[in-house]
Formats: C-alpha cells, sequence, structure tokens
C-alpha cells in the first residue's frame, strides 16, 4: 500500500498544494508573531541582507515538504480504506 501511495501522481500533487499553504500560512504567523505586524524593512534586514535568507528558504521547503508528505499520506491512504 505504501509503494502504491508514494508512487500516485495525485499523492505528490498534494503533497505540493499541502506543503505550499503550510509555507504560507506558517511563515505570515511567525511574522506576524516575530515581528509584532507587518515589518517589512526589518524583516529584509534580518533574513535578506544579513545572509540568512538561505537558511530561512531551505526551513520552509524542507517544513513544508514533510507537512504535505505525511498529510498527504494520510489523506490518501484514508481515502483508500473509505473505497475498500
Amino acid at each position: 500500500m505504501f509503494t502504491s501511495i508514494i508512487s500516485s501522481k495525485r499523492y505528490w500533487v498534494s503533497v505540493l498544494l499541502l506543503g505550499l499553504v503550510f509555507v504560507v500560512l506558517f511563515s505570515v504567523i511567525e511574522h506576524l508573531m516575530q515581528y509584532g505586524g507587518l515589518a517589512w524593512d526589518t524583516f529584509m534586514d534580518e533574513k535578506i541582507k544579513n545572509g540568512l535568507w538561505v537558511r530561512y528558504l531551505l526551513s520552509r521547503i524542507v517544513g513544508g515538504l514533510l507537512y504535505g508528505m505525511i498529510l498527504g499520506y494520510y489523506f490518501e491512504l484514508r481515502k483508500r480504506k473509505l473505497n475498500s
């Protein structure tokens, strides 16, 4: 069952969509909590100009991918169990 889910195209589409939604929501919530509002200048100074943009970007990609893979697998497994 695991290999059939991992090899399906629908699983990877859901992984990308769930990961993207996670990255956007997580980034917005973190930004609001860290800066107390929309502080683009401070964000740019801390993350982009100080050279932390690679770490910031990699953390978002890895986090989104892991989140999408876990939830995508859960939803696919649940769907297949209900259809059986």
